[in-house]
């Protein structure tokens, strides 16, 4: 009970730094051309035209360039402001929901769970159920694309694009990830690790067995 309690605070106070900094966040992350091949591999390898869910999609420009791409996506965020940042952006009617990726609201038979640099933020022990979930709701043959930091341990950051507020990183090596998706029912099918600015970031493409 007390490590559900610690995540639930950790969860809260970090949301409550996004709803602060959204349209900061949303002015350094509009351009999502550095994602340009993970996009292109991730709409190959889903069914043309499936549903699939864009987890933790902020402002939700992944989620419009998913649909771009020909596949019903739905942007999941648990920041309020976040999801009000991405409906002025896109205009999309009836694309985001707000909730959290440990429960998320859906049905199985999911083509694809794109999450990309928010799964980071779930701490280590809530990563297996998180990920069991995600493999619940997948179809068989289901892809999941994630994308976390490179590295050690777990830490809070204070700086949140020039504002004083504090987030939760969970960092990952590539053995420990992969052993994640494995354990949850899912298999590495890709994987490289990728640097952007000062990030390392580990990529994974993943499979749910038929």
């Amino acid at each position: 009970m007390t490590e559900i309690r610690t995540a639930v605070a950790i969860i809260t106070r970090t949301i409550a730094t996004y709803n602060a900094v959204a349209p900061d966040y949303a002015a350094a992350w509009h351009d999502r051309s550095v994602l340009a091949a993970q996009f292109a591999r991730f709409v190959e390898l889903v069914r043309p035209g499936g549903w699939v869910l864009d987890v933790g999609c902020g402002p939700g420009f992944d989620t419009a360039v998913l649909r771009q791409h020909g596949l019903r996506a739905v942007g999941i965020d648990l920041s309020q402001n976040m999801l009000a940042v991405g409906q002025k952006y896109h205009h999309l009617t009836g694309c985001f929901v707000q909730a959290d990726m440990r429960f998320l609201p859906f049905r199985a038979n999911i083509d694809g769970i794109w999450a990309c640099a928010s799964f980071l933020h779930i701490p280590r022990p809530q990563a297996l159920p998180t990920m069991r979930q995600f493999a619940r709701l997948l179809a068989p043959g289901g892809v999941i694309y994630l994308s976390v930091k490179e590295g050690k341990r777990s830490r809070w950051t204070q700086k949140t694009y020039g504002h004083s507020l504090p987030r939760y990183y969970t960092y990952w090596q590539a053995e420990s990830l992969d052993d994640l998706l494995q354990t949850a029912g899912l298999l590495p099918i890709e994987g490289w690790l990728e640097t952007i600015g000062r990030t390392r970031w580990l990529v994974r493409f993943a499979q749910k067995q038929a």
